[in-house]
C-alpha cells in the first residue's frame, strides 16, 4: 500500500503487496568525468513544465513562469554539496509550496518526475483515519479538500515499513474531480522495497506510462507496475502541484517531508534512459554517498 492511498480519504489501511528489490550500499565513491565520459548531455528541456532548482528562490524555472506559493514557513536552505539557500527544508510540520497553474502543465498518458531528497526521521502513525506523520514529498491533488488527485510520492504508511512509494490515480471514469479516489480500481499504488538511509541524500525518478508506473533511485529501476484498467491519470482544474506534502487535511494534520528537496523536475512526458542517467549523476548507484565533486546544473 503506498502512500497514495493513505492520503485518500475514508480510506482504511490494508496489507501491501511489495516487489522484492535489493539496494546494496557501499561508501566506493566513482569520479564523475570517468563514469560519464562521453555521455553525450540529453535535452532536459523538452518536455519540462515545472523545474525548481532553488538557487536561492522558490521560483519555477522552467521558463513557463506558474506562480509558487510559501505555505507554512517553507525554507531554504543548505543542500547536498553545502551551499546556502540551495535546497527546500521541512521540519514535517506543515511548510510546502503550492504552485499556481497558468496552463502550462497537464497529463493524461505520460509524466516523469525527478527530484534530489534527504529524509530526517521515519514516520509515526496514530491509527484509525489519522495519518499525521505521513510523509509526502511531491503529489497534484486538490489543497483545499483532497480531491481530484493526479499522483503522489513519498514514504508508505507509518505502520509499515517505511519504504519509498509512487501512486497514481487512473482515469477509468471511476473516478471524478469531485472525488478523493478512494475505491478507484484504476488506481496504482507502486510500494518499492528501498527503505532510505535517514541523513543521506537520494535522487528518485517516477515515471507513468500508459497505465505502467516505474521507481528508479539513484538511476537504478527498483520497481515497475502495471494497470490494465487505465493508460490515464485524472488531471482535473483545481488541482495544484505540490513540492513538500498533500493536502491540508484538518483531520490528518501534518503530510509533509521532515527532510529536504532539491533538483525538482516535472515533465509532461516519459523520460529516457539516457536522462534518467543524467539527472541521476551526481550519486551511486550503490552508495548512500553523494560525488565527490558536484555536477554543474543544466
Amino acid at each position: 500500500m503506498s502512500l497514495f492511498w493513505a492520503c485518500v480519504k475514508n480510506t482504511t489501511p490494508v496489507t501491501p503487496v511489495h516487489d522484492t528489490v535489493t539496494v546494496h550500499k557501499t561508501d566506493t565513491l566513482i569520479k564523475t568525468d570517468t563514469l560519464f565520459k562521453g555521455l553525450d548531455t540529453p535535452n532536459l528541456k523538452n518536455g519540462l513544465v515545472l523545474y525548481f532548482p532553488f538557487n536561492g528562490s522558490f521560483a519555477d524555472s522552467s521558463g513557463n513562469h506558474n506562480t509558487v506559493n510559501v505555505v507554512g514557513g517553507a525554507a531554504l536552505d543548505y543542500d547536498m554539496h553545502g551551499y546556502a539557500l540551495s535546497a527546500f527544508n521541512s521540519n514535517g510540520s506543515g511548510p510546502r509550496l503550492t504552485v499556481n497553474n497558468n496552463g502550462s502543465y497537464k497529463v493524461d498518458t505520460a509524466f516523469s518526475v525527478s527530484l534530489d531528497f534527504m529524509i530526517r526521521s521515519n514516520a509515526f502513525y496514530t491509527g484509525g483515519y489519522n495519518f499525521n506523520g505521513l510523509m509526502c514529498f511531491l503529489s497534484i491533488v486538490d489543497t483545499s479538500n483532497g480531491n481530484a488527485p493526479t499522483f503522489n510520492l513519498g514514504m508508505t504508511l507509518p505502520n509499515l515499513p517505511q519504504y519509498f512509494a509512487f501512486g497514481t490515480n487512473g482515469g477509468n471514469g471511476v473516478n471524478d474531480c469531485s472525488s478523493s479516489g478512494a475505491g478507484n480500481l484504476s488506481n496504482i499504488s507502486d510500494t518499492t522495497h528501498f527503505t532510505p538511509q535517514l541523513g543521506s541524500w537520494y535522487n528518485a525518478i517516477c515515471t507513468f506510462t500508459k497505465g505502467t508506473a516505474s521507481v528508479y533511485i539513484n538511476g537504478q529501476l527498483v520497481s515497475t507496475v502495471k494497470n490494465p484498467l487505465s493508460s490515464k491519470v485524472i488531471f482535473c482544474p483545481s488541482a495544484k502541484f505540490v513540492v513538500g506534502g498533500w493536502w491540508n487535511d484538518p483531520n490528518s494534520g501534518s503530510l509533509n517531508i521532515n527532510g529536504k528537496l532539491d533538483e525538482v523536475r516535472f515533465y509532461n512526458r516519459t523520460l529516457n534512459a539516457k536522462e534518467i542517467a543524467w539527472l541521476s549523476r551526481n550519486f551511486q548507484i550503490t552508495s548512500t554517498k553523494v560525488r565527490a565533486t558536484p555536477v554543474t546544473r543544466k
